[in-house]
């Protein structure tokens, strides 16, 4: 298991599974973590010892042939191409970050910042809010290949941050209440 601390959390999906190009469904997010960081610096270290240990002197090239495929790279760099989205626009807060996704079937637990549990209709953690975040970075091994892969364990909202794209947050005082209510249609 590995802490991120801090992190910009970004694409949650994490109080229903969703199924991306005809996959199963599965829990998910994305972290951003500022490049070159304590934080990054730890996760690289995390995610090489994982490495070795399945590998052993295998590890580097391994983890080398990983990163030069886009779709199997594990941490990427917010300032490549999949900082952008398919117009070509820069990605909310992806600039000067690295950032790594994880999933899993299971659903995540979800805690407050005094570990209490929450659920969706508490309205944390969003899309560019900060978060601590439990995730497992395992070696996968078999026919479909040798690489790297992330589990979403937990996660912990632990500040605001600006919402990220189109997370408007709906404002019911702006509407005006109704002096009477008819049912003549």
């Amino acid at each position: 298991m590995h802490m991120l601390k801090n992190v910009r959390l970004s694409f949650p999906s994490i109080w229903k599974p969703t199924a991306y190009e005809g996959a199963d469904p599965k829990y998910s997010a994305v972290f951003l973590i500022e490049k070159d960081s304590e934080a990054h610096k730890a996760l690289v270290t995390h995610m090489r010892e994982v490495a070795k240990a399945q590998w052993g002197e295998k590890a580097k090239s391994i983890l080398e042939r990983q990163d030069m495929d886009s779709n199997r790279q594990l941490l990427k760099d917010g300032d490549g191409p999949k900082g952008f989205t398919q117009d070509g626009e820069p990605k909310d807060g992806y600039a000067g970050h690295v950032f790594i996704k994880a999933s899993n079937k299971h659903a995540p637990k979800i805690v407050g910042r005094g570990r209490q549990p929450l659920t969706e209709d508490d309205g944390i953690p969003y899309g560019g809010c900060y978060v601590n975040a439990q995730i497992s970075v395992w070696a996968q091994d078999n026919k479909f290949g040798k690489f790297l892969n992330c589990k979403l364990l937990a996660l912990q909202f632990w500040a605001d941050g600006d919402r990220f794209g189109s997370a408007d947050v709906a404002d019911v005082d702006a509407f005006e209440e109704a002096e009477e209510v008819t049912e003549d249609w």
